[in-house]
Formats: structure tokens, sequence, C-alpha cells
């Protein structure tokens, strides 16, 4: 009788264990993850944070927000080139592309997206140069770097092709950084990105602004077709802009709530 009694009570041990084992990994397998792709190469909306190797910035940041007001128990960032971004989303390699990408025609064929956050394209130079451009004339001549896949170096190429600008060795970047070293070091004259991160580099670096070219809309794009997650980010964009959350995180990042 009395073993009896321990085998139950075993058995019984034994089914609780494995009971909450099993709940434990239902609860695992069933979390959402949203996978969001960036390049984290761009302050302040996406770069590695050097202490914790965290991936930080206003667009992850906010994006980690967005996805848990849309009921995602995790967000994945997958750092990637930024000219790869848009074309994972149609191999379903991520969810939700988020990289400070301008809205334009040529990507609302292939993806559809929710627009976030007025930018721009400016012109940056080293803040002890005599070079100061105001317009793409001014590029003349000039060794100009842009990062691959960006409407800073559509816009250069259109520049040249219209003749605005002759004669420019365009250096073409994979990551905005290499870009900033070869300015820093003497290799080009100039750099064409987006305006809230050369008025980054301008107030915290040794580089000046020296003329917005274009104003743009950037937006945050998902593989095209699908609208549940389109509406779904849309609807989550909406409740957070223009409160706590949002203004602390343009205070964060921009130094000033927009």
């Amino acid at each position: 009788m009395k073993n009896l009694k321990i085998f139950t009570l075993s058995l019984v041990l034994i089914i609780l264990i494995v009971g909450a084992f099993g709940c434990k990994q239902t609860a695992t397998k069933t979390q959402k993850v949203l996978r969001v792709g960036t390049s984290a190469d761009y302050p302040p909306f996406e770069y590695v944070n050097t202490e914790t190797n965290d991936f930080v910035g206003f667009d992850l940041d906010l994006m980690r927000l967005l996805a848990s007001k849309m009921g995602y128990g995790k967000t994945e960032i997958v750092n990637m080139d930024f000219d790869t971004i848009i074309p994972s989303l149609g191999t379903d390699k991520i969810d939700v592309a988020s990289a400070c990408i301008t809205i334009t025609d040529d990507r609302l064929k292939v993806a559809d997206a929710v627009p976030y956050l007025q930018t721009g394209q400016s012109i940056i130079v080293m803040k002890e140069s005599n070079f100061e451009p105001k317009s793409l004339k001014d590029l003349s001549g000039k060794k100009v770097g842009v990062q691959k896949g960006t409407t800073g170096e559509e816009t250069l190429d259109k520049g040249i092709e219209a003749k605005e600008a002759l004669n420019v060795d365009v250096r073409r970047y994979t990551s905005v950084i290499l870009g900033m070293m070869d300015l820093q070091n003497g290799a080009i004259d100039a750099m064409i990105i987006d305006t809230p991160v050369a008025n980054l580099y301008s107030t915290d670096y040794k580089y000046k602004t020296t003329v917005e070219l274009v104003s743009e809309t950037a937006g945050l794009f998902v593989k095209k077709g699908n609208t549940k997650l389109l509406d779904s980010l849309k609807k989550a964009l909406e409740e957070v802009k223009g409160t706590k959350d949002w203004n602390n995180l343009m205070m964060k990042y921009f130094g000033a709530a927009k």
C-alpha cells in the first residue's frame, strides 16, 4: 500500500512537470514574432549600441512600440544592406522594412507603405571645408558619396542625367558610415544623405549641412498586397503618433518633438 501511494504521488508529479513544460513550449511556439528589416548604420534612425550591441534608434524603438500594439510578443531585427531591404519583403525574409526609407513610385510598385515622418536629402561636407555647395550644379567636378539604393543616390543620378551636375565622380557605398569616413579622410568632397541624419552629424560631429536638395516622406513598408499587416501597422501608428511615447522618442533621437 505504501509503495502504491509513493507510485501514485510520483506519477502525479511527473504529470504536473510534463504539463507545465508542455504549456511553456506551447506559449513559446505560438508567440508572434515581427521581423523588421533595417540597415543599422544610420543614426539616429537605426544603429548598434556599442556598449550593449543592441539594435537601437528612432525607427527600431518605434517598431518595437508598434509591434506591441499590434499584438506581437517579440520584435526580431534583421540587419542587412540598405538596397536589399525592400526586395527582402518580396521573398518573405522580413515582415516590415524600417530604415528611413523614402516613399517613391518605384518602391510602391513592389511594396506598400505607411508614411510616418517628413525627411529630405541634404548635402553634407566637413565643417572646416571652404567648399559649401548650395545646389547639384555646385557638385560638378567633385567626388560625391551616396548610399546605394537611396533617394540620395537617385537625386544625384537624375541631376547628372539632366546635366545639372557635370563630371561628378560618384562614390557608392553600402553603408553611410563608410562614406562619412571617406569624407572625414578627404577621399570625397561631399555626401548626400537624409536631412535628419545630416543634421545630427552637423550637430554632434565635425560636419556641416550646406543645403537640402529635396523634401521627402519616409515610410514603413510591407509586402505588396499584405493588407492585413498594412492596416494593422497603420492603426498602431495612428494610436502612437502625437502621444507621450512618440514625443519621448522624438526628443530622445532628434532633440525635439514633432
